[in-house]
């Protein structure tokens, strides 16, 4: 063998001749032997819809001469109003020219109202947000000289306003006579989340997380708190917690 030229091991000259069969078997078919089969030289492939807005997804059929129609809308999560959530046929079959592909479209999340809650019990609110298909969020209390019963005074998003389905609504509730003084728990080694859900339930207030790297750990575990554990806190007292971060 001269000197400059490269030689090329055999399996991989033979793994690339079967990728470019296997290529061309694929297109022979797509478009040689299923126009053949169906007695029609102008079948076309669904393109891909799914994920895509409408507008786009009707240019996309447009360009291969087909038709597109909205047979319906749902409700989504995870996509906008207006993007395709389905289709029928399904992406890569074929399809005579000048049909149509029948697709379902997003209408975006479902939307409640949020009832009024102010000067309400707590139970009548809680009451009052299952029904709106809501959940209850954090609680900030007030405590007050005032007499009387305890009432939300203040909930965000506002009452009236509308709200995803089963997302979480905070609430500010006034409450009389002076505030009860607990011990504080040992929060480290624990989860951020787990703990931020249950303190902020119980009317405690999180108001600063500091991210400290430590590899040791893993991300979002609770390293330090202040005030520290076996402290007393107020019923509604601010609480500081150090997490830690790998990056």
């Amino acid at each position: 063998m001269s000197e400059g030229k490269r030689s090329y091991h055999p399996f991989l000259i033979y793994t690339v001749a079967v990728a470019g069969i296997f290529i061309l078997g694929m297109a022979a078919f797509n478009f040689v032997i299923l126009p053949l089969l169906t007695g029609r030289s102008d079948i076309v492939i669904v393109p891909e819809l799914k994920g895509i807005p409408l507008e786009a997804a009707e240019e996309a059929c447009r360009e291969r001469g087909l038709n597109l129609m909205v047979t319906g809308e749902r409700y989504s999560g995870s996509a906008p109003a207006g993007y395709v959530l389905d289709q029928d046929p399904s992406p890569g079959e074929g399809l005579k020219g000048r049909r149509t592909v029948k697709v379902i479209a997003s209408s975006g999340m479902q939307m409640e109202e949020v009832p009024d809650l102010d000067g309400k019990s707590l139970r009548e609110v809680e009451l009052d947000l299952d029904g709106a298909r809501l959940r209850r969020g954090s609680l900030s209390r007030v405590f007050t000289a005032d007499t009387g019963p305890n009432r939300v005074v203040a909930s965000s998003p506002q009452g009236g306003s509308r709200a995803p389905t089963g997302s979480s609504v905070d609430l500010l509730l006034y409450m009389t006579g002076e505030p009860a003084v607990f011990l504080m728990p040992d929060l480290t080694g624990k989860d951020l989340l787990f703990v931020r859900e249950h303190l902020e339930r119980g009317g405690f207030h999180i108001t600063r997380v500091v991210s400290r790297r430590d590899e040791s750990r893993f991300p979002g575990t609770i390293l330090s708190q202040n005030p520290p554990a076996g402290y007393s806190i107020k019923e509604g007292g601010t609480i500081e917690l150090v997490v830690s971060t790998v990056d």
